[in-house]
């Protein structure tokens, strides 16, 4: 098997995008084409059309290449040695931040081929179940008001859910409105739902952030039992994430903004957070995110990717929670928006707050091409 050719379609949800913290507004969706007529799919979330001319652009020379050119002809089993091939081959202009978004993207997309082709899902292939059941938790923005903050929470408690993350949104405010907000949504949870909070790391003049105000916050949020505290630092503030993290009992986490296992290297031994969370549309895809919770496993510390975007990155995150000793909880989007509710014909299915784990091949999800062509914005 070869692979012929390589799409990076990207797709909005209107003519317009708001400068809004959600980024399923948009995104990138990747087809990796084979000869035997199999075709793998992943995405990225990240900037689609950089994304895209990383994939498409022509190579200048031996480490400055375009990663789709470098991939035809290749065989689409052969993961470990592409990846190495993709990452080595864009030196001159990537190693971090989108270039390896890119990769992340195709990288999935490699191992849906390889799941379709030997008829096995992709946890199987990863090394196997380490679990028969995932507790999802519904993600979602925080309001911006208390009884938002209530309405929100009591809509996913009531749909079974038994962990509920509220982030970014509401949380650009003050810290005495972000208290009221984390109190509203304990009082919505009551005492035996687990509470996850994405603080975001938006500043401003009026609100600055820093660890010694991010010290004070959290102090004022524990009486109200958080699981845990998201990425609440700017993400290269590895000293600041280990002084809070030693100054809480409640959990830090973070990761989501790092990529590969080099990025992760530093953010757990400087940064001393409790829960790592490597998208694998950006960290690296399947293969690094797999490389990170190892990383993350020898430090006795727990993996939670992030996956904020369409069904392909929860699906792919499913099988990553799945295959590996240290995964605890998926994120599930729970966004209303096109991008994440119409992408799929099959999505990832929650029952009782534990996501299905699927024995289908691949991903074990259908791209919807109708919803594909309606939301792409090249052409």
């Amino acid at each position: 098997m070869k692979i012929t050719r390589v799409e990076a379609i990207p797709v909005r949800q209107s003519s317009t995008i708001e400068l809004i913290n959600d980024s399923a507004q948009d995104g990138i969706i990747i087809k990796v084409h084979t000869d035997e007529g199999i075709t793998g799919i992943g995405e990225v979330d990240s900037a689609p059309w950089v994304v895209k001319s990383i994939i498409d652009t022509p190579s200048s020379h031996r480490i400055c290449r375009g990663l789709g050119e470098m991939l035809i002809g290749e065989n689409p089993f052969e993961i470990e040695r592409i990846w190495e091939k993709l990452y080595v081959g864009s030196t001159f202009y990537g190693r971090r931040g989108v270039v390896i978004h890119a990769i992340s993207g195709i990288d999935i997309a490699l191992w849906d081929i390889m799941g379709k082709a030997l008829n096995l899902p992709v946890y199987k292939l990863l090394g196997g179940a380490q679990r028969g059941k995932v507790r999802a938790y519904a993600s979602t923005l925080m309001p911006y008001t208390p009884q938002e903050a209530y309405d929100e929470t009591k809509k996913w408690v009531e749909q079974g859910y038994t962990a509920i993350k509220l982030g970014w949104g509401g949380f650009e405010q003050g810290n005495r409105e972000i208290v009221e907000l984390v109190k509203a949504s304990r009082e919505a949870a009551g005492p035996n739902i687990d509470l996850l909070f994405d603080l975001g790391f938006i500043p401003s003049d009026d609100h600055p952030i820093d660890a010694a105000s991010r010290m004070a916050l959290v102090k004022e949020l524990e009486p109200f039992a958080p699981y845990w505290i998201e990425e609440p630092l700017f993400a290269d503030d590895y000293e600041g994430y280990r002084k809070l993290a030693e100054s809480t009992s409640i959990r830090i986490a973070g990761g989501e903004n790092e990529t590969t296992r080099y990025g992760f290297k530093e953010l757990i031994e400087q940064g001393g957070v409790d829960i790592v969370q490597p998208d694998v549309t950006r960290c690296g895809g399947l293969s690094e995110a797999k490389r990170i919770a190892q990383l993350a496993h020898a430090h006795h510390i727990t993996c939670v990717p992030h996956a904020w975007s369409s069904g392909i990155v929860v699906a792919a995150s499913l099988h990553l929670v799945t295959a590996i000793p240290n995964g605890a909880l998926l994120e599930y989007c729970v966004a209303e928006t096109p991008i994440r509710q119409e992408m799929l014909l099959s999505d990832v299915t929650v029952k009782d707050g534990y996501a299905e784990i699927t024995d289908k091949p691949g991903l074990g999800v259908e791209l919807n091409e109708e919803a594909l062509e309606k939301y792409r914005c090249d052409r």
